[in-house]
């Protein structure tokens, strides 16, 4: 890909035919090993996801924080427009071992990173050293992006740092792995809300929670807190079938080996599985008649209307006879920490919320996530697993309320 502002000289056709030929040879059509970085506790649902991709699921490997999988660039650029669960797609660009930074250098100038990065452009380096004779983590970085400019001098325009393209290097006993990150803003930002939006709950987590609650789009989903609406917008696409990934850009589209008419088809496929729903049965609401108002801006503004109501009301007003028929499930991010004041605010609270979700929701499903020492008490048996959001150690909660 040339940039015409900073590029003065045309290139020659038969160079830059030439270029694409090894673009598409060493990038685009071979084989890459790739990662999907997620977050603790998430890595199962997030390989099953891959699975629905059809990739081949004996070529997946689970470790701790990610799942590593084989594939095409396409495979990668389908990764980032359907996984619900993974925070990013990091491209395995090269693994070498490396004691100086004499050695560094050398390895590092040694790939073809004009096949990899857009003209004109450096990326941010970040870093990470364990037991390694290599740990200075700022010296390593240098000495990376030292390399990469030596490399990328002669290939036209000058270099430019700050563009949105991230290279994570992890080196672990001598052993470093270079890996170019494909996704840009971390894929829990769907490009539904508009601005710097805060939520309590990333939506990646949130879709972990309805995965492993076996949502059922079928039924009716009653999120009774739900605040900037994080739950309802992701059981929204799950019941639409929409990829998350469909209303916001990543940073392989400014790779070399980007092409946009591969990219709209992409698009046009997973835009031709979604329905349309012939009434809403997620139900949205909450006693913050602002935050109501917010969420019913995004459900109108991202086509989800055949999906989610929203109703301004207290959680201790909610019933399952106001849901229609047949039971469902209960989704809850209960207030805790500064959200909530004390610990002992917080405790009393939650156990309110779980003898009302007895009185009144009694049969249905129920998922929650909570600090663990919130969930000892719980007045219904359920299924546990630990997760890890925002440095805090929390709980993932599934039961039938009885």
């Amino acid at each position: 890909m040339t940039d015409s502002s900073t590029v003065s000289v045309k290139p020659d056709p038969v160079d830059d035919r030439a270029f694409t030929k090894r673009v598409r040879r060493h990038v685009a059509g071979r084989i890459r090993e790739y990662y999907a970085v997620t977050a603790l506790g998430v890595e199962d649902f997030c390989r099953q996801e891959l699975i629905d991709l059809d990739l081949d699921g004996s070529g997946l490997s689970v470790d701790t924080g990610g799942v590593a999988f084989a594939g095409r660039l396409v495979d990668c650029q389908r990764a980032n427009l359907h996984l619900r669960t993974a925070t990013r797609i990091l491209m395995r660009i090269e693994a070498f071992s490396a004691t100086n930074l004499r050695r560094l250098e050398k390895k590092t100038g040694d790939i073809a990173w004009e096949l990899f990065l857009p003209a004109g452009h450096l990326p941010d380096v970040k870093v990470s050293s364990r037991r390694s004779r290599l740990y200075h983590t700022a010296a390593i970085a240098r000495s990376i992006q030292d390399s990469i400019t030596r490399r990328l001098d002669g290939a036209g325009g000058p270099l430019s740092p700050g563009f949105p393209q991230t290279l994570y290097v992890r080196a672990v006993e001598d052993r470093f792995t270079l890996s170019l990150d494909s996704s840009g803003e971390p894929l829990y930002k769907r490009g539904l809300k508009a601005g710097p939006a805060r939520a309590p709950i990333r939506e990646t987590l949130a879709a972990a929670m309805l995965m492993a609650a076996g949502y059922d789009s079928r039924r009716p989903l009653v999120d009774p807190l739900c605040g900037s609406g994080t739950f309802s917008l992701e059981a929204a696409m799950m019941a639409k079938q929409m990829a998350p990934g469909l209303k916001r850009e990543f940073a392989f589209m400014g790779w070399p080996a980007f092409r946009e008419d591969q990219w709209a088809f992409l698009k046009r496929e997973a835009e031709s599985h979604m329905t349309v729903l012939d009434h809403p049965l997620i139900f949205a609401s909450d006693i913050d008649g602002g935050a109501c108002q917010r969420l019913s801006g995004l459900i109108l503004g991202n086509g989800l209307s055949d999906a989610v109501k929203v109703a301004q009301k207290d959680v201790f007003q909610c019933e399952a006879n106001q849901y229609g028929g047949g039971q469902g499930l209960v989704t809850i991010n209960p207030p805790y920490g500064i959200r909530i004041g004390s610990a002992n605010q917080a405790a009393i609270l939650f156990n309110r919320i779980c003898r009302h979700l007895v009185q009144r929701f009694n049969g249905w499903e129920v998922v929650l996530i909570a600090p663990r020492d919130l969930v000892r008490q719980l007045p219904f048996a359920t299924r546990r697993l630990p997760l890890f959001h925002g440095g805090l150690k929390l709980t993932l909660i599934v039961g039938t309320i009885q």
